[in-house]
């Protein structure tokens, strides 16, 4: 009789392990499709932020915008992004991030343009991690055209 408990009992801790990897990978899959869907909604309100912003401030890589004449030079200005890419999904929306910054800063000192928009990325080794992350950093000069 004693020999049938143990039997039993070990049968029930056999699948333990079963349960908890099966549990742990339930919860690790919600979480990334969370992560994921949050993302989205991120990178969908900064695109519109962006959108919307264009038609304030002219974004181009050249000195000098075609046909317009740059009346006053403010400064050089540089954004580099709030969020550490370690993705192609956060890459975009850290690239998003940095621009919108940039922009934003130009309107605030009086711009409607930045010539000699560049990006540039800065590749790093996380603390305590395997993990290569990147920020973006865009730069530009803030001017006045016509």
């Amino acid at each position: 009789m004693s020999l049938a408990a143990a039997t039993q009992t070990s049968s029930f801790f056999g699948w333990m392990p079963i349960v908890a990897c099966v549990l742990a990978g339930l919860t690790l899959y919600r979480w990334n499709r969370r992560n994921k869907t949050v993302a989205h909604r991120q990178m969908d309100r900064m695109l519109s932020d962006l959108e919307a912003i264009k038609h304030q401030v002219l974004l181009i890589s050249t000195d000098l915008p075609p046909s317009r004449a740059a009346i006053r030079t403010i400064g050089y200005l540089e954004s580099v992004s709030a969020v550490e890419a370690a993705s192609d999904a956060d890459y975009q929306l850290a690239e998003c991030d940095a621009l919108l910054t940039l922009a934003r800063n130009a309107l605030a000192k009086g711009a409607n343009a930045i010539v000699g928009l560049r990006k540039t990325h800065a590749h790093y080794d996380q603390p305590g991690s395997q993990w290569r992350v990147s920020r973006v950093i865009y730069s530009g000069t803030a001017v006045v055209v016509t």
